[in-house]
């Protein structure tokens, strides 16, 4: 079958390119060819797509006027002449200007190879010309992306060093607002996020930007709608051309449309800003009357830009945690003062008294009694500033094993019971003696007890009762500490647990004390593994305070105390498989620490997957995500605390919400601040007991599902 070919005959007569063309189907081709003799023509002729160019010398069409006629129209086609006349010395000329060859009149069969070898050198230059081109645009394409992402850097720095020194909310929030929606080119945009009120309830504040704050005033928050509900969530960014053709836009305009008769929005880009913990602290929102606008530059700007709003905003939550921790703590000393002279005016004054021999019998031991009574008050101030310095600082040790709840209860009414009676406060109990058995320390259980009843007590009035009950509700020891008081109020209800919390800390309140005891109770409750809450219907209600401990064995009878020879292995024993099932990843670079821990945790039941890095962790719980982390802080390469962040950054269901415990012999407040603060809920001291190991692990596993 013979080859098609596009040939342009540059020829002062018909008859020439005739006997051309014959040569080429001789020569096993099929031309497509035109004859053209004048310069309109070939300029007429070079606009379409040719194989081969054939001149001979004619004129004004010189061999040297068609190549001059091909460059300048970029025309990349191989051009042979063919002539019997043209000088050598010319024809040397031509060769040199670039035509491709040239080929005798005389020698007519040296044609078809010329145009055959000629025209595959022009595909193959073609080719690498296109080659050469691409990699040259991907070189240039490469130097914009790198451009641009060296813009997009240096516009994040810029707006992240703004963001950093901006500690009011507010102030952030609309800087956030600003700088996103310049980045963005957004025509508007609105940054809606959360903030907590002093009762801790959530409320939606937002920041407008390139619009009138008036169009956002009666925008009814939709956030469970399919359009906006992803954003809220903290799920992906969510980037439409064009939001009316959008299967999510449209179905309600109270909750589905954009801004329905405020704002004219086409292209939608929405971010969500998520803190390091995974908290979604609220949600970007931009829009544009054009479509299109938006393109995967300006989401990952945002994105960039919403990654370091979250750190701002997460910076400025801790500024003002930090202010209101410096209120609190002038309020503490000052009513520390208070609560420390008072016993101490009493004491020295009486003393003196005595000292001076001029009491008589009746009023001395009256002061007797008075110094006494104070120095207890004394002692116990005392005793709750030392024991929340060491739950603080993690050096509160508990003396664990099995104990009968009740006991501690009975224990604890007896210690209050005389208080109650001077105060003409019924007492009421209804206490189930089989309740069962929960892992704890006896003292710092009756500790818990006598807290909650003295608070009770204390804020009862003469002639109110006070009602403790105790029963088994499965799979918890329950305690309920009811009383008719003074109640609590609304606003001062999410704080109670607080330390250095008083529902009334002015110098004229009623009732004395340090704002500890509750406190305290919380912080044992938590150590034990259990839950504490309290409830009221307000003010002059009463107040009902409930704690829920796990039972860790079967019902029965009060028995004698363990003796002493061996209480770690009683308590060990009590709680061998209460983790049972529980996938622990522990991570030590101490092989014997780790070789021991691992040891306990199975004892208890628990499956253990024991590493010596953080890169080791962390490839596990990609692979197979435990129940609960337990690591290590200092250790080479990747300590805990970056380890517990690239934990915390993985979306929920791959397990970014882990509980997860510090084990390290960093012991100091600031050591355990900054621990919970990258995100481990619980932090252990070394060296730490067995069995404190064991329940620190079983309260991360509960906790988790309560």
């Amino acid at each position: 079958m013979a080859d098609p070919l596009r040939v342009l005959c540059v020829q002062d007569t018909d008859r020439d390119p005739l006997l051309l063309i014959d040569e080429l189907e001789r020569g096993g081709y099929e031309p497509l060819w035109r004859r053209v003799d004048s310069i309109e023509d070939l300029d007429a002729a070079l606009a379409e797509s040719w194989d081969i160019v054939i001149a001979d010398d004619p004129v004004p069409l010189t061999p040297l006027y068609v190549l001059q006629a091909l460059r300048e129209r970029k025309v990349d086609v191989p051009l042979i002449v063919v002539s019997g006349t043209v000088e050598e010395a010319a024809m040397i000329e031509v060769m040199r200007a670039g035509a491709h060859d040239y080929v005798p009149r005389s020698h007519l069969q040296r044609l078809v190879p010329a145009i055959r070898r000629e025209v595959a050198d022009a595909v193959e230059r073609r080719a690498r010309r296109a080659t050469e081109w691409l990699a040259a645009e991907s070189a240039r394409q490469l130097d914009r992306e790198m451009r641009e992402q060296k813009e997009l850097l240096e516009t994040l720095n810029r707006a992240g060093r703004l963001l950093s020194a901006e500690l009011n909310l507010d102030k952030l929030a609309q800087g956030v607002t600003d700088a996103a929606a310049e980045l963005s080119g957004a025509q508007f945009g609105a940054f809606f996020y959360n903030v907590d009120d002093e009762r801790g309830e959530r409320h939606t504040l937002y920041a407008v930007s390139g619009v009138p704050r008036e169009a956002f005033s009666h925008f009814p928050m939709p956030l469970n709608t399919e359009l906006f509900g992803p954003t809220f969530r903290g799920e992906a960014a969510v980037r439409i051309d064009d939001v009316r053709t959008d299967a999510r836009y449209g179905h309600d305009s109270a909750h589905y449309e954009m801004l329905t008769g405020h704002l004219p929005v086409t292209s939608y880009l929405a971010v969500p800003v998520t803190s390091r913990a995974g908290d979604v602290l609220g949600g970007l929102f931009f829009g544009d009357e054009s479509a299109g606008m938006f393109r995967e530059r300006e989401e990952r700007l945002v994105v960039g830009l919403a990654a370091q709003a979250a750190v701002a905003m997460d910076n400025a939550r801790l500024y003002r945690q930090a202010q209101e921790a410096n209120r609190m703590k002038d309020e503490f000393l000052a009513t520390l003062s208070h609560e420390l002279r008072t016993p101490m005016n009493a004491i020295m004054g009486w003393a003196q008294l005595l000292r001076e021999g001029k009491l008589d019998a009746a009023t001395t031991a009256r002061a007797v009694q008075t110094i006494d009574r104070n120095a207890r008050v004394q002692t116990q101030l005392i005793s709750d500033i030392l024991d929340v310095s060491r739950i603080v600082s993690g050096k509160l040790r508990l003396d664990v094993r099995p104990v009968e709840l009740v006991r501690a209860v009975e224990a604890a009414l007896d210690t209050i019971r005389p208080a109650a009676e001077a105060r003409d406060i019924d007492v009421q109990t209804a206490l189930d003696a089989g309740a069962g058995l929960v892992s704890g320390d006896a003292d710092r259980l009756q500790q818990v007890v006598w807290n909650l009843l003295s608070n009770a007590i204390k804020f009862t009035p003469s002639g109110g009762r006070v009602h403790v009950r105790l029963v088994r509700i499965e799979p918890h020891v329950q305690l309920t500490v009811q009383d008719s008081g003074i109640g609590i109020d609304r606003d001062f209800l999410p704080h109670v647990f607080e330390r250095f919390r008083q529902g009334d800390s002015s110098s004229t309140r009623p009732h004395g004390g340090l704002g500890l005891g509750l406190a305290l109770v919380r912080d044992l409750v938590e150590l034990h593994g259990g839950t504490v809450q309290a409830s009221s219907a307000g003010r002059d209600q009463g107040a009902t305070f409930t704690v829920k401990l796990p039972v860790i064995g079967a019902v029965r009878p009060p028995a004698p105390e363990l003796p002493p020879a061996a209480p770690e292995s009683a308590t060990m024993a009590a709680l061998a498989g209460s983790l049972r099932g529980v996938n622990v990843l522990l991570v030590d670079d101490e092989a014997d620490a780790r070789d021991l821990f691992k040891a306990v945790l199975e004892g208890s039941g628990a499956r253990v997957t024991a590493v010596g890095s953080g890169a080791e962790a962390y490839s596990s719980f990609t692979t197979s995500p435990p129940d609960v982390v337990v690591s290590d802080i200092e250790m080479p390469e990747e300590n805990g605390y970056d380890l517990i962040r690239r934990l915390r950054g993985l979306p929920e269901e791959r397990g970014g919400r882990i509980p997860a415990a510090a084990l390290t012999a960093y012991a100091r407040a600031e050591d355990r601040i900054r621990a919970l603060r990258a995100g481990f809920q619980h932090h252990v001291t070394k060296p730490v007991q067995p069995a404190e190991l064991v329940a620190v692990v079983a309260s991360l596993v509960r906790r988790s599902v309560i």
